[in-house]
This record gives structure tokens, C-alpha cells and sequence, in this order.
């Protein structure tokens, strides 16, 4: 009796934890969209209204390398990973692939509202460049360790019956945690004035302008 009560409650164990374990796979990347596209991960927001001055006051790296923001990193990191193998599946791993391919759409969704937010009040302030740069391109910069995170799930559960599990596991956090520390790295020397300055179509144009006269 006690051998089977046992056996019942750590097959009731086993089952809550998979379940768990399907449960997180999903939620788990769904925050790490919004940490990356409402919060920026961390990383400065530059409104294409704000004035020169404004985009370049207040300290850019105030929010960066703090023990927070390397936690947010390495548990998001992790998550990216948690679908792989979290369901039974013969061949390709369906379940991390849809995981994966919602995670983006829902990504590209959020992308879109979050960076057009700030146009939501009816006398909001006209943009100061061209195009209203830095415009989607931010949010383009600061996504990119997760699409890249989440290509590679696709490809890792695309060819799963080639690939071990805890390869498809660990594989996906290391892309994601060390993208988002080479990010960081670059952000305030070339990536953050990139962004702040005007955009480059810009200055490619005043600078052949010049060339023009200078020719004429």
C-alpha cells in the first residue's frame, strides 16, 4: 500500500512538473517580449519628437550592467530554451517551433504599438527628423538578440530528431545572453548616438549634396 501510495504521488509529481515545465515554456518568452519591446530591455528610448538635447541628457548606461538587468538577462535567456523537448514529439519539435514562431509575431505586434504610442495623443509634438528616426529602428536594434534567439529555436526544432535535447536548451541561452552583453557593450560608444543623431539617409544626402556643389 505504501509502495503504491508512493508510486501514485511521484507520478503526481512528475506530471505537475511537465506540465509546469509546458506552462513556463510559453510564458517565459512571452515576458521577455515585453521586458524587450515596452521596457526596452533596459536600454534607452529615444522619441522622435524629443529634441537634440533631450536625446542626449540623462545617463545611458544607468539601467545597464546592475544586477537586475543581468538577472532579467540570463532568466530570459534560459527561457528561450525551456520549449525544447517540453512536449512528446517524433522528428521536429512542434511545440518549440509554434512557441517560437508566436513569440515573434507576438514580438512584431508589440513593436508596432509600443513604438507608435507615443503619436497616441492628438497634439503630440511633430518629429524631428525625416521619417520620424529613430522610428522602428530602435526597436529593430534592441530586438535583434531575441529574433536571432528565436531563429535558432526554429532551426534547433526543425532538425530536433538530430540534435539532443539539452543542446536545444542550452544552445538558445547562450545566443540570447551573449547578444544582449555584446549589445550593451556597444550601446553608449557607437549604437546609442547612431540612434540619436539623425539618420543616416540623411547625412549620406547632405554629404553628396556637398560633394555636387563642390564638383559644380
Amino acid at each position: 500500500m505504501r509502495s503504491s501510495a508512493a508510486w501514485r504521488l511521484a507520478q503526481l509529481l512528475r506530471t505537475a512538473a511537465h506540465d509546469l515545465l509546458v506552462v513556463a515554456s510559453a510564458v517565459v518568452p512571452m515576458c521577455a517580449v515585453f521586458w524587450v519591446t515596452a521596457a526596452h530591455a533596459g536600454f534607452d528610448y529615444i522619441g522622435s519628437s524629443w529634441s537634440e538635447s533631450t536625446r542626449t541628457a540623462g545617463d545611458p548606461m544607468r539601467a545597464l550592467w546592475r544586477w537586475d538587468w543581468l538577472g532579467w538577462t540570463l532568466l530570459y535567456g534560459a527561457g528561450f530554451g525551456l520549449s525544447a523537448g517540453a512536449v512528446r514529439h517524433q522528428g521536429r519539435d512542434a511545440w518549440a517551433i509554434a512557441v517560437a514562431c508566436w513569440t515573434g509575431v507576438l514580438g512584431a505586434g508589440l513593436v508596432v504599438f509600443t513604438q507608435n504610442f507615443q503619436f497616441a495623443l492628438p497634439d503630440h509634438a511633430p518629429c524631428l527628423y525625416e521619417g520620424c528616426w529613430p522610428l522602428y529602428w530602435q526597436a529593430v536594434v534592441v530586438s535583434a538578440p531575441m529574433a536571432v534567439t528565436l531563429v535558432v529555436v526554429i532551426l534547433l526544432g526543425w532538425w530536433a530528431e538530430r540534435v539532443v535535447v539539452w543542446v536545444r536548451r542550452v544552445v538558445p541561452a547562450l545566443v540570447f545572453i551573449t547578444l544582449m552583453l555584446l549589445l550593451a557593450l556597444v550601446w553608449q560608444p557607437w549604437v546609442l548616438p547612431f540612434l540619436q543623431g539623425p539618420p543616416p539617409w540623411q547625412s549620406l544626402a547632405a554629404t553628396t549634396g556637398a560633394v555636387v556643389c563642390g564638383m559644380g
